[in-house]
């Protein structure tokens, strides 16, 4: 599960945006894209994440405004949960950054409102290295509204050194199944003894893509813009998290708020206090230098043990979209091509943003990679024949649903909801911010 500070906030944040309306060319001063990328333009390009990506983005401005004389970049950033709040708030005000690192719940969300730039009618973006594949995962009603960063996968992380602690043997993850991961969890808790976990909860909204697509459905029907799963289902997964809650060696509910609330660097995982975890690829190194142990890569379990049927696919990372209000489109979109066809720029983000979808990207990076960004781009190799296709970017309406989820998974594990009291309440819940949106 990936951690950062969460907040409700963000939903409401997106949802006062949304009441304000997204498309503000009216109020925004938003232009053409035939702004003044030759001479003097200012612009402002936002991210979320860790210290390390802070940095890296600044060396990126630096050394764009050494080869653009008269741009001038400046960085906003902050965690995951106030960056939602604020680009919400700032676009609903028309002044939204002109550069932004978009999410796949918030692109259509965006998009869906005017808010974001086709990138399609930006020349001076190349797009002529990404494949179509790679392109539709930015795409909203067949135009382009964020470029893919990279691509990585939902996995599941192992503790390598707590398992040898515990004399358990790893995995096959080309063939573990539900019961396996369970039963190995339950024997980690076991033998590590005092606080440990063998596992902390996959009990995000991804991980409940990943249950529904191994039961043949999906969080979203696409074509009709509904939930497009069977009740069923989603109450399975309920049960599932209690299983791994009671009988699987995981987290008490009060361990899993506690978690949620907190920081990445603070949860069970990266404080070896839980064998397994579940995590983005892209996350390997920052696990590792948080734990300062052997951290390791596994597919996730399915019903089958067939790893072709176990749900994974690859996902954009994040993007980059400019904005639609930027009076510096030309600008943007030179600095946002700078980002994704340059290889200095390549090397200084590595896999931090996904394993780069831009092959000659790509092959720049790799005699620069340590071992554990290595490690991540064999594993997605590796793992790459049994891959399904990937969804397509959550509806215009669902940015929220990441905080719906979870707050329907602690009222399970606290018992204060059955599993189909939750799944009715949620699924309604959930369909009403579609039909909203």
């Amino acid at each position: 599960m990936t951690k950062f500070s969460r907040t409700t906030k963000s939903r409401s944040a997106v949802a006062m945006a949304m009441a304000l309306g997204l498309g503000l060319t009216a109020c925004g001063g938003g232009s053409d894209s035939g702004s003044d990328a030759s001479g003097d333009a200012s612009l402002r390009f936002s991210w979320w994440g860790s210290d390390p990506r802070h940095e890296a983005n600044e060396q990126l401005i630096t050394m764009f405004e050494e080869n653009n004389e008269g741009v001038d970049i400046s960085g906003e950033y902050g965690d995951f949960g106030g960056y939602w709040d604020r680009l919400a708030t700032t676009t609903a005000g028309g002044d939204a950054p002109d550069v932004i690192t978009m999410d796949e719940k918030y692109l259509q969300e965006y998009a869906g409102r005017g808010a974001l730039a086709n990138l399609n009618d930006l020349p001076n973006l190349d797009l002529s290295k990404f494949d179509d594949s790679a392109l539709s995962l930015g795409q909203y009603e067949d135009e382009l509204y964020g470029l893919s960063t990279g691509q990585n996968a939902y996995v599941v992380m192992v503790n390598e050194d707590l398992f040898e602690e515990a004399g358990v043997e790893l995995p096959d993850d080309s063939t573990w199944t539900w019961d396996d991961y369970y039963n190995i969890s339950a024997e980690l808790q076991e033998k590590l003894g005092g606080d440990s976990r063998g596992t902390e909860f996959g009990a995000q909204d991804v991980d409940l893509r990943i249950w529904l697509r191994q039961q043949g459905e999906s969080l979203y029907n696409e074509e009709e813009g509904s939930v497009g799963y069977s009740p069923e289902n989603v109450t399975s997964w309920f049960e599932h998290l209690l299983t791994v809650r009671d009988d699987g060696g995981g987290p008490t509910a009060s361990e899993f708020t506690e978690n949620s609330s907190g920081t990445f660097e603070a949860g069970e995982f990266p404080t070896n206090r839980a064998g397994m975890g579940w995590y983005w690829s892209n996350q390997l190194a920052a696990l590792r230098t948080a734990s300062d142990s052997n951290i390791s890569m596994l597919r996730v379990p399915s019903e089958s043990g067939n790893a072709a049927e176990n749900g994974m696919y690859f996902k954009a990372s994040m993007y980059w979209s400019i904005s639609e209000q930027s009076e510096n489109k030309e600008a943007a979109a030179d600095f946002v091509n700078f980002l994704a066809n340059d290889a200095e720029a390549a090397k200084v983000m590595l896999v931090d943003r996904g394993v780069p979808v831009n092959p000659d990207m790509a092959e720049a990076i790799t005699p620069e990679l340590g071992e554990a960004d290595q490690s991540v781009v064999s594993f997605l190799d590796e793992i790459r024949p049994d891959m399904a296709e990937a969804p397509l970017p959550s509806p215009v309406g669902t940015g929220g649903v990441q905080d719906v989820v979870g707050r329907y998974v602690s009222e399970v594990l606290f018992e204060r909801l059955t599993p189909e009291q939750a799944t009715e309440q949620m699924t309604s819940e959930i369909e009403n911010l579609i039909s909203a949106g």
